[in-house]
């Protein structure tokens, strides 16, 4: 469900993605970002490999989500989800993580680009959550 629009990709509520921007231009492991539009950004990390990311803004972000974002945008490195009142489902979690593919809020992101299999990252409640499932 869209957090401000029902029109695809979900655009930023507030028209911009500048706290995105801002949060990645002081990361040190990032080198550069560009904006393709759309929510699209091209990172590339410190240690030279470049990211597709998509921002997303909408309340629930699930798998049927995922699978129309990534019919409508081709392939992604990452979904982040943009704001504070957003979040996204385990299950989604997992089927990401199962495609090499991140998904996390800007928070978490910070601390996935410190890795190198950054779609595996895990807060402490997700992990906690995925070994009681099993999928851990």
């Amino acid at each position: 469900m869209a957090a401000r629009s029902e029109k695809f990709p979900w655009p930023s509520h507030y028209g911009h993605y500048r706290y995105f921007e801002g949060q990645m231009g002081r990361h040190g492991k990032v080198a550069s970002l560009t904006a393709e539009g759309n929510g699209i950004y091209q990172l590339t990390r410190s240690r030279g490999d470049t990211m597709r990311i998509f921002i997303c803004e909408c309340y629930v972000f699930g798998i049927a989500e995922y699978i129309e974002t990534v019919e409508q945008l081709g392939h992604l490195d990452a979904v982040i989800i943009n704001s504070a009142w957003c979040g996204y489902s385990p299950d989604v979690k997992r089927h990401c993580r199962d495609e090499n593919v991140g998904l996390f809020t800007i928070g978490e992101f910070m601390g996935a680009l410190h890795r190198d299999d950054y779609w595996t990252y895990l807060t402490d409640k997700e992990e906690e959550y995925f070994r009681k499932q099993g999928w851990l």
